[in-house]
């Protein structure tokens, strides 16, 4: 679903875990891949290729991982 191996290994873990996909899309002008899941993150993951936001704001997410250059995100409800 993403360039990022990275963003693809968080994402397989949470569906393992028994999150799921609510939204795939673009969030323009800089992501053009954004999935959004339907619960929170399990647990937090480092990589350093990748920035951890909190966002907390219910009309859009709550926290988000992205490639360092915003063109992939990994967001959760």
């Amino acid at each position: 679903m993403f360039e990022s191996s990275e963003l693809n290994e968080i994402l397989s873990a949470e569906l393992a875990r028994g999150n799921e996909v609510a939204e795939a899309s673009a969030w323009p002008p800089k992501c053009k891949n954004l999935v959004i899941l339907k619960h929170r993150f399990h647990k937090p993951y480092t990589f350093e290729s990748l920035e951890y936001r909190k966002i907390n704001d219910p009309h859009y997410w709550y926290a988000e991982y992205s490639t360092i250059n915003s063109v992939e995100c990994l967001a959760c409800k």
